[in-house]
């Protein structure tokens, strides 16, 4: 079993989200996305869909159906092929895992 600290994977930048690779695994990445305020990240449309969790924050994740608030450890998945965004949605910091294909 491979483990991580999240709490070393912590890392805040005001010039860009912050994605730190946790795990790679049996075709999946768990990915760590650290954002300060007002900031977004463009999410590629995965060919099997991704999941975020919110463990910090708020998020607000668009995509052309319309868009969704997730809270603190409340998940969200999201279909194959959907072209979509997460953003900052709180004025704090917002820490989300994201699990996708490798």
């Amino acid at each position: 079993m491979q483990t991580h600290p999240i709490a070393d994977a912590r890392r805040f930048s005001l010039r860009e989200v912050q994605r730190h690779d946790l795990i790679e695994q049996d075709g999946l990445v768990i990915e760590l996305l650290c954002f300060e305020a007002g900031q977004r990240f463009e999410g590629a449309a995965e060919p099997s869909g991704c999941v975020y969790q919110v463990l910090e924050g708020e998020a607000l994740v668009r995509e052309p159906s319309g868009s969704t608030r997730l809270g603190k450890g409340v998940l969200g998945a999201l279909v194959a092929g959907a072209e979509h965004t997460i953003e900052n949605a709180g004025g704090g910091l917002l820490v989300v895992l994201r699990t996708r294909p490798a």
